[in-house]
């Protein structure tokens, strides 16, 4: 058996495709022997990282650990890169089949999909080909699941080569079949939402091109929701927020823009609301951190899904709120009116604070203060349970905020595989 793995890997790296034979079914589970077995299925996934090793967790409904270290920067498994990166991200939404994807970013450019609670391989795919010594990087940002043989992949950067074939080129939507984990061919391009931003430099005002760089997304029927950072190569620069509407029936693609905001990437899914799509938009400024600039161009937006389109329904403004918090990172929905924001700390005068947000009422209350700056990460709500757990670097673990008269209070922490030495960064819900 080893060394047919060896061999299968071989092949998989020549190719730059791992379809590594599987897929769930009544005659049960197949692929490629990867990774160890679960116990229990998973509903939780931890992502612990010190932004160079990464180690995912996989805890259950009650957010019992399961196996504290199930795949890590030290696994080897057949696909194209041996471990994971520092650079790890979880879909928005899993496809609900019994699989679990991992999207590896910038620099490693795969996304893989295993069997759980089997722990096989369903298959690894690259994000583009060979692009030789170019240095082009897609950095993949999402995998948003449109059936049982279509997913769409965000990639964020632009290839600076005018000459790069399309399937290289970035700035797009790639389909990748996630039943063999193999690239359809098939692209959209959102290049047509690039603009351009003047950038002040010692000979006076310079025009650049902004990129629209697409990062998260929600598919709503046939409709594609991609958030947008907009932002120039050398990050110097930023357009209007926007993010980009695609439709999967004619493949359209339309912006939608944001008036007011920029780097609009972060879109995300609204529980209980199908129909709904909530968009952090984190702001810009140059020099990076200035809090004016930041204050002016950032904010919260809900977005609802029609027959008519999509339209901005709620909008909340930071500029609107000169004594309020920026609490505009990791922003994870909790409901069609109420979000919890990360306000970052300036590792002088303040910490990184976590908020409930109404965006009704704009009510804004702080859940939890840590102990330095950059150390909350991205939390993650059951809306059944209505817990709330949180990731906090400083504190080494996930603390547990169970929902308490409007407001949450901390029960517990979970400490996520003390022993490796990472820090807990993003928590998921799987189902």
């Amino acid at each position: 058996m080893e060394r047919e793995l060896k061999l299968t890997l071989l092949i998989c790296v020549a190719l730059a495709v791992v379809g590594c034979g599987g897929e769930s079914g009544s005659a049960g589970v197949v692929g490629t022997p990867a990774l160890d077995p679960l116990d229990a299925t998973p509903r939780y996934a931890v992502i612990s990282s010190d932004f160079s090793s990464s180690s995912i967790a996989m805890l259950d409904e009650d957010f019992v650990v399961i196996d504290e270290s199930w795949l890590n920067s030290g696994t080897t498994y057949p696909g194209l890169v041996a471990t994971l990166s520092g650079d790890v991200v979880l879909p928005n939404r899993q496809a609900g089949d019994g699989t679990f994807a991992v999207i590896d970013r910038f620099l490693t450019d795969v996304v893989t999909r295993f069997f759980v609670p089997s722990g096989n391989l369903n298959g690894q795919v690259r994000t583009h080909g060979d692009v030789g010594d170019s240095g082009f990087s897609s950095n993949p940002q999402d995998f948003i699941f449109a059936g049982e043989d279509s997913a769409w992949t965000p990639r964020y950067e632009s290839n600076l080569n005018p000459s790069a074939p399309r399937e290289h080129q970035g700035t797009d939507l790639i389909e990748i079949n996630p039943a063999d984990m193999s690239v359809t061919g098939a692209r959209i391009d959102l290049s047509s939402l690039d603009t351009t931003a003047i950038v002040m430099t010692q000979d006076g005002p310079v025009e650049v091109e902004v990129f629209a760089r697409p990062s998260r997304g929600v598919l709503v029927g046939s409709l594609i929701v991609v958030g947008l950072d907009r932002i120039s190569a050398n990050f110097d620069a930023a357009g209007p927020g926007m993010v980009a509407v695609v439709d999967l029936e004619d493949e359209s693609v339309t912006g939608l823009e944001l008036p007011g905001f920029k780097s609009c990437g972060n879109a995300g899914p609204v529980p209980g609301a199908p129909s709904k799509v909530v968009v952090a938009c984190v702001g810009f400024a140059q020099p990076f951190g200035d809090e004016p600039q930041v204050r002016a161009s950032s904010g919260i937006a809900i977005l609802d899904v029609g027959e008519s389109g999509v339209m901005i329904e709620r909008v909340w403004r930071v500029a609107d709120h000169p004594v309020e918090a920026i609490a505009i990172n990791s922003v994870v929905a909790l409901d069609e009116r109420r979000v919890v924001g990360v306000a970052t700390g300036d590792f002088a005068t303040t910490v990184d604070e976590l908020y409930l947000l109404d965006l009704a009422t704009e009510a804004q209350d702080l859940i939890h203060a840590s102990d330095g700056s950059f150390v909350i990460g991205l939390s993650a709500y059951d809306a059944d349970s209505e817990m709330l757990y949180v990731p906090d670097v400083v504190a080494n673990a996930v603390l547990e905020l169970a929902a308490d008269e409007g407001g949450f209070t901390e029960t517990g922490s979970t400490e996520i595989a003390p022993s490796l030495g990472l820090p807990p960064t993003k928590i998921y819900r799987l189902d």
